[in-house]
């Protein structure tokens, strides 16, 4: 989690002191991915975001499973994934040469990640944005380029919305070589 109170700019929430928790599987879960489920609050004071483990193959209604994990909480001192995290991102319409009225339904991003698998990578690598979007989505345009002003690698992402009534989800990485080098960000792009 970002410390920087300016980052949040809430005085009564004062998101930047909460506690990040880091989970660590123990033992052999077994090929399946981890969700994370945002849920409908009326108001900012409720934690809303949750993550739950789902197995590749579900098992039988009322067969038992048995997973063990281990929880780190941290505060100022954290342990970030090995290869490199999101460190932020921003949305807006961005530049583009093309005519304002093809732009109707797109938004871009652009995501900064940082961190050891990015450090010694020289300036023209080969390193490629990889990013998806959901049946309402389509990634026009995603690039991936070093940043020498923060010493770090930008990812910029172009998506169109397919029904602007509905949300759209986008995951997005960096890799190089067939090999992921960072965290996957996650979005969900709202209806407006």
């Amino acid at each position: 989690r970002d410390r920087a109170f300016a980052s949040y700019e809430d005085v009564e929430a004062r998101y930047e002191r909460r506690p990040s928790a880091w989970v660590r599987p123990l033992g052999d879960w077994g090929p399946g991915r981890v969700e994370l489920l945002q849920l409908p609050t009326p108001d900012e004071t409720h934690d809303n975001v949750v993550a739950y483990w789902v197995p590749a193959t579900l098992p039988a209604p009322g067969t038992p499973m048995d997973f063990a994990y281990e929880i780190s909480w941290q505060g100022d001192v954290q342990q970030r994934p090995p290869g490199s995290w999101v460190t932020q991102s921003r949305r807006g319409i961005g530049y583009t040469k093309q005519d304002a009225r093809q732009l109707a339904g797109q938004v871009q991003f652009v995501i900064d990640f940082s961190g050891p698998a990015l450090d010694g990578l020289p300036p023209a690598a080969a390193v490629r944005a990889v990013a998806s979007a959901d049946a309402n989505g389509r990634v026009l345009e995603q690039l991936a380029y070093p940043n020498p002003a923060s010493k770090s690698w930008r990812m910029t992402l172009r998506v169109q919305r397919i029904d602007p009534s509905l949300p759209v989800e986008l995951r997005a990485f960096l890799q190089h070589d067939n090999h992921t080098l960072s965290e996957t960000w996650t979005y969900n792009l709202l209806p407006e």
